[in-house]
């Protein structure tokens, strides 16, 4: 059995408080047969264990593997031809992205996202863009291959929905609404996928029974209160238990999405949820931009945990989410890229840059997120979201999901030296500093080279799929797209916004 050593300038084991972590200087990890078995000083630990391999030096940092905690694909929808616009239209507008080989496109986002520092990711994939010629069992399979074939942890999940396609309302009446040609071509694709409940419940189940394994979690997924029914919900959270594992729906992203709750139940989506017995701390909600008071407490008294995507919410114009208002209460918090990112790529640490910066209220004593409270969000916080609780410190019994951050950029051509390791690579730190990552003891990226994929044979794989000419399917679809976007914003900006309370204050008139 052979025992490695990882070693850096430093080893940032776990998170303290607001303002401290468990940092161990000149120090190193042992890791044998994929777990962490002891952590201390290099020398020390080089002379009682001598190890087979070493790996890094004094140039270094090492870090726990980063995790995101809620994501989709890996070409951006930028890249498939989609610029970003309000979510509601934008869902429509995606109708026009390119078709892409799910195996291809998922090793593609693996690529970057291991290159960035990320070990495990919770990808929910909607079920609907798979291809039409695949079950759901095998194009489910064919992502979390493509996972495995990484190396990567995954908590995955297939979404689906089975109402209010087109907008926040009955699909039939809003396609009363539209030119009768116009109304057949939508319900034409509107039927094109159909997917029951029935088979997505087996599908799911079978996906459990068979992938569940020691880097793979298989969650449930109903898309996002409003595109749900209270059949299809209650079942999905019924399957979750009986398989004993976790929920992972979208929620409250978008101002329309809270109002679509005040018009229908007189609450928020989120107490809706409650009210049908679905939340606890096997459940995890993307976004959350547009949470009530209450619904914070809801959150808190249930364990219910929240995946922020700043970058995301920013990009679609949905909003800020209340992530200080969320920790002052105790909510599990975890950060998650959802599918791009500011810059269009999957860099973790530019995103928990941002995560920390757009939550600087104004005002000297107001509250703000220190650079340890975001490193917890993308490492013990975002394990227990995706189920993963072996990993998101650096301390013996732990698996060795393990990052060496390279220094030299960083620190380039001086850093103070009483900064703190967590606020130099918070505030300094982009993917492009990441020299090697260890999933489960197994290095997969070293000297930023990969060990277990070629990435130009995965770049060259995904370019060639793409170079075809566009098939008739997807000018359709964009035709289509381009066709009905001009109804489904005038049946939006119908909508009186609602006004209240602000969380933050950014700017007073």
């Amino acid at each position: 059995m052979a025992t490695i050593i990882v070693r850096g300038k430093q080893v940032v084991c776990r998170i303290t408080g607001p303002d401290s972590a468990e940092v161990v200087d000149d120090g190193a990890v042992v890791v044998r047969d994929g777990a962490i078995i002891e952590v201390g000083n290099y020398d020390d630990l080089l002379t009682r264990y001598q190890p087979d391999e070493v790996i890094g030096s004094s140039r270094y940092v090492v870090i726990p593997g980063l995790i995101n905690a809620h994501h989709h694909v890996g070409l951006t929808p930028f890249q498939l031809g989609s610029l970003d616009m309000p979510l509601e239209t934008w869902i429509i507008a995606r109708w026009a992205l390119r078709e892409v080989d799910p195996y291809l496109d998922t090793l593609w986002c693996a690529i970057q996202m291991i290159e960035s520092g990320i070990t495990t990711v919770q990808h929910n994939h909607m079920a609907a863009r798979l291809p039409p010629e695949m079950s759901l069992f095998e194009g489910a399979s064919r992502i979390v291959d493509a996972y495995e074939d990484s190396g990567m942890r995954v908590a995955f999940s297939m979404s689906t929905r089975d109402q209010n396609q087109l907008v926040y309302d009955d699909d039939d009446k809003f396609l009363s609404t539209l030119p009768s040609q116009l109304a057949d071509r939508t319900r034409e694709r509107l039927d094109s996928r159909p997917i029951t409940l029935e088979e997505y419940l087996a599908s799911t189940a079978e996906l459990h029974a068979q992938r569940s394994a020691q880097k793979t979690n298989i969650f449930v997924s109903p898309h996002n209160v409003h595109w749900c029914s209270d059949e299809m919900l209650t079942a999905m959270s019924d399957l979750a238990r009986s398989l004993d594992t976790g929920l992972h729906i979208h929620l409250q992203e978008t101002i329309y999405q809270r109002m679509y709750g005040t018009r229908h139940w007189d609450k928020t989506p989120l107490a809706h949820l409650e009210e049908i017995g679905m939340l606890g701390p096997e459940v995890s909600c993307a976004h959350g931009v547009w949470l009530s008071e209450p619904d914070l407490e809801i959150l808190a008294d249930t364990g219910t945990a929240i995946c922020t995507n700043p970058s995301s919410n920013l990009r679609l114009k949905s909003g800020v989410a209340p992530v200080n208002r969320l920790l002052e209460r105790g909510v599990n918090v975890a950060l998650g890229i959802d599918e791009a990112g500011l810059n269009d790529d999957n860099d973790i640490l530019q995103e928990m840059r941002m995560a920390q910066k757009i939550h600087r209220e104004p005002g000297i004593t107001s509250p703000h997120p220190t650079s340890h409270d975001i490193f917890r969000l993308a490492t013990v916080n975002a394990a227990r979201v995706t189920f993963f609780d072996e990993v998101g410190t650096i301390e013996p019994g732990k698996r060795a999901d393990l990052v060496l951050i390279d220094m030299e950029r960083i620190e380039e051509p001086y850093l103070h030296p009483d900064t703190d390791i967590v606020d130099a690579l918070i505030y300094r730190g982009k993917g492009l500093d990441v020299d090697t990552v260890m999933v489960d003891g197994e290095v997969l990226l070293r000297g930023k080279k990969f060990l277990k994929m070629d990435k130009a044979e995965v770049t060259a794989r995904l370019k060639e799929s793409l170079a075809r000419e566009l098939t008739q399917r997807e000018v359709r679809a964009t035709r289509l797209s381009q066709d009905i976007l001009p109804y489904i914003n005038r049946w939006f900006s119908e909508w009186e916004l609602e006004s209240g309370d602000e969380h933050y204050s950014y700017n007073l008139r």
